[in-house]
């Protein structure tokens, strides 16, 4: 391994720096080098693909900086199976935070190239590699244009052209689909060839080659460049000798953003090299612009077009002018590293500890030239959770196995019911499973009745059954500040946090955390009973707002489900929403989320301040300014115990007692819990909602060892038990409807809008299951406060959802409620 990693072949460095990066890289080979270099290096991959270790990143970016330095510029030929390691955005502020010491910006430690990869394609195996093939002199004459460096340095032993190997993924989501067809037309992709004799590719097909890519798994090929040894264009490379790979020629057709790459690579074990990704920041092309109306006349470009020594006709201007000399400064960065393996040394590239996700699959070439069709398959194992009870068995068909374990048998078809507050309620709730339906069965085909139904008539007495199903549920409590149902455990996980998370100023982990599993059921649009309760009579479109809604209630009696169409048709392929995760709140925390005193601004200034820096919780900024001018003369039921003044600034020993038994007995700490697919949105979240955060990764690691793990939290509300219900739909004359509530409307909770509308109620229908009632405030020109009747904020019904624990969710998953 010496002869091709040395700090010998990074050249311009002093004796102090040259033994700085020796230690560097003794540093990585006696650590990380535990098997071979093949691990080493998958094990780097595997921390560069996961989003919840971007912690981790800067350092595996700093060791393959130190591996691609010392490694040794050597000329590549032929086929060599590629997986990228990891893909950086530019930094267009570079040069400004140099100035502060810093390497990188906080702008480009978003990661958003990073982020969305990992979500998509990280591990698909769709880009499998390059291919390196002779190439005529006069082939490489045309596609850089005669540029005099290149033909003066054109070399048949080491001059190549070049394309890229791409794959279907095998297991392919709507996005991952999209890739090849997308990258077709794009980039002129060509069918992979099987003879030398095939047309259309620019550099020579061997039959050798031909045959070394017998152990590469690609479909399609094309995004050619032209490959050479020459030296790094990276600033901070001192000139290093590298085998580069350019895609910028305009002779290449290359397509943004291949208008801005450079790749370069350098060899740092027998059979395997470690490339850079290099991107322009200044000084690109952006490609070609037709006319549509005037398809004859010529394209118009767009950006400059890659021109490193300026023969265009005003050349003499820059020459005169510029002080950077005769060479564009295109301001290249490193944008990320993959890896370049020879397909003679496949077996070790996709051995189960390096890159086993690039492994052929039964069909493809490679499968059977390198032997797995020979490799009995392993048994596939279907995830189950913990055993329900005494003598329960193993369940591996969710849709009906369930049947034959009696304890999730009778979890799955048992309600958990109050009688109505309606006496005019039929009692047919028990009847309305069919013959070995399970509750959740019974619910998904009471919602597809309902979609039916709606579709074209979107009125709320298609949803009777659920409406009835609500009234007979029973509302979970709170104990001893835990959130409990009325079943035989009465939680999901129930665990305590392990990391330390500061809250204005106090460190604790997250104390009684539990988090049950979400789906919707069906949608309807609230604002059809504000502005027009009665569905027979006209309403006055100048009260309508917003105005949008005016052609949709047009004609109340016909008009669709627009918010449940748009839900089941894009909705829940978009929208990460993964339910809710609940946790002890603090009397401290609550009294401060509870706090609407007029002086919230000196109470809890850091808190208001971030009110103040996210746009999106403008409406509850607007909420502490209106009570700072009174806008609200009553007082809210918990205004006696904030007259002391908050928990750090004066409360009485007597209210902190207040509120500490308050949090024990009736409230909780909630989040919605959000899955992978809102990872990619990361830099966009914590810009919209200030309460968007990472997990604790002990309690992610327990929701990993569910069916659905999470990924994000965010949308933080305060759950409370012993409420009676805001919709009068849920009651009866002389009996009020108890529920558990969500309430997201207090000042300082924050949040984007509009979830400051938002009061959620639920019960529990069986064990383990809950109905929720997702509720809005229609009266858009009222702002909340706690001592308002609720009647006044016009609350209606926009959907029902559910939430799930981990058995119900496994059932979920197989009978597809919610998901396809």
């Amino acid at each position: 391994m010496t002869m091709f990693l040395s700090s010998n072949h990074f050249p311009g460095v002093s004796i102090k720096e040259k033994e700085s990066l020796d230690a560097a890289l003794n540093t990585i080979l006696d650590r990380d080098l535990q098997g071979n270099l093949y691990q080493m290096l998958g094990s780097y991959q595997k921390v560069l693909a996961d989003n919840n270790q971007r912690k981790h990143w800067p350092d595996i970016h700093e060791r393959l900086r130190t591996l691609f330095m010392c490694g040794k510029s050597m000329p590549l030929d032929g086929p060599m199976i590629g997986i990228p390691l990891s893909i950086r955005d530019s930094d267009y502020f570079k040069e400004t935070v140099a100035h502060f010491g810093n390497e990188r910006s906080r702008i480009a430690s978003i990661e958003w190239m990073a982020t969305a990869w990992n979500m998509t394609f990280a591990d698909t195996g769709l880009w499998m590699g390059k291919t390196f093939e002779p190439v005529a002199k006069e082939t490489v004459a045309e596609k850089c244009g005669n540029d005099t460096q290149v033909m003066a340095g054109f070399n048949p032993a080491t001059s190549r052209i070049g394309r890229n190997y791409f794959r279907e993924p095998v297991v392919r989501d709507i996005i991952q689909s999209l890739g090849i067809p997308a990258l077709t037309p794009v980039w002129n992709l060509l069918d992979r060839p099987f003879s030398t004799s095939e047309e259309g590719f620019n550099g020579e097909l061997t039959p050798e080659n031909l045959t070394k890519e017998k152990n590469i798994p690609y479909s399609e090929t094309g995004g050619i460049f032209l490959a050479n040894t020459g030296q790094s264009v990276v600033a901070e490379m001192n000139g290093k000798e590298v085998y580069q790979l350019n895609y910028r020629w305009p002779g290449l057709g290359p397509v943004y953003p291949m208008t801005r790459l450079i790749d370069e690579v350098v060899q740092i074990h027998e059979g395997i090299y470690l490339g850079q990704l290099v991107f322009a920041t200044q000084h690109y092309s952006l490609g070609k612009l037709r006319q549509p109306f005037c398809p004859d006349l010529p394209e118009i470009p767009v950006g400059e077009p890659y021109d490193p020594h300026k023969k265009h006709p005003l050349d003499f201007l820059w020459k005169r002018f510029s002080d950077q000399g005769e060479e564009m400064d295109y301001g290249y960065q490193n944008n990320g590293y993959f890896l370049m393996m020879d397909p003679a040394y496949a077996q070790q590239v996709y051995a189960d500890h390096a890159f086993p996700q690039l492994r052929p699959h039964p069909g493809e070439s490679g499968y059977a030239e390198l032997g797995y069709d020979k490799i009995p398959d392993a048994p596939e194992v279907t995830k189950a959770p913990a055993a329900t009870g005494q003598g329960s068995l193993e369940i591996t068909d969710w849709v009906n196995g369930w049947k034959a374990d009696k304890e999730l048998n009778d979890k799955f078809t048992t309600f958990i019911l109050e009688p109505s507050p309606k006496a005019s309620d039929p009692d047919d709730v028990q009847d309305m499973p069919r013959n070995d339906e399970s509750i959740l069965q019974m619910l998904q085909r009471i919602s597809s009745d309902i979609s039916v139904q709606t579709k074209k008539d979107d009125q709320l007495y298609h949803f009777e059954k659920l409406h009835r199903l609500f009234r007979r549920g029973v509302a979970p409590k709170v104990k001893n500040g835990v959130f409990k149902g009325h079943g035989k455990k009465g939680y999901n996980i129930q665990a305590n946090g392990r990391q330390e998370r500061d809250w204005y100023g106090q460190g604790e982990p997250a104390q009684g955390f539990d988090y049950y599993h979400g789906a919707n059921l069906n949608l309807h649009l609230g604002f059809k009973e504000t502005f027009c309760p009665d569905p027979d009579a006209r309403f006055d479109r100048s009260q309508l707002f917003p105005s949008a809604f005016a052609d949709v209630l047009e004609h109340s009696t016909t008009s669709p489900n627009i918010l449940d169409m748009a839900w089941h048709s894009i909705g829940k392929y978009i929208f990460p929403w993964a339910g809710k995760s609940y946790e002890k709140i603090s009397g401290r925390k609550l009294s401060m989320f509870l706090d609407e005193s007029d002086d919230l601004e000196i109470r809890y200034p850091e808190r208001v301040k971030e009110l103040k820096s996210f746009l999106a919780s403008a409406p509850h900024l607007a909420l502490v300014q209106k009570n700072r001018n009174h806008f609200q003369t009553k007082e809210g039921p918990y205004a006696a115990h904030l007259k002391s003044g908050s928990w750090d600034k004066g409360m009485t020993d007597g209210d902190k007692a207040f509120w500490e038994k308050e949090a024990n007995d009736r409230w909780v700490d909630g989040n919605n819990i959000q899955d992978q697919r809102i990872v990619a949105a990361d830099p966009l979240m914590h810009v919209i909602d200030m309460n968007y955060n990472v997990p604790d990764p002990y309690l992610q690691g327990l929701s990993g060892k569910g069916p659905s793990p999470f990924a994000r939290q965010g949308y933080i509300f305060l759950g409370t038990s012993d409420r009676e219900s805001i919709l009068p739909m849920n009651s009866g004359e002389n009996t009020k409807k108890k529920v558990f509530q969500f309430h997201y409307r207090y000042p300082v909770v924050g949040g984007p809008a509009p979830i400051g509308l938002c009061l959620d109620e639920i019960v529990e229908i069986a064990d383990g299951l809950f109905l929720g009632q997702l509720i809005y405030s229609t009266a858009l020109n009222v702002p909340f406060h706690s001592s308002v009747d609720p009647a006044e904020f016009k609350y209606q019904l926009f959907g029902y959802f559910l939430l799930l624990d981990d058995a119900w969710q496994y059932h979920r998953l197989a009978i597809e409620l919610d998901t396809v």
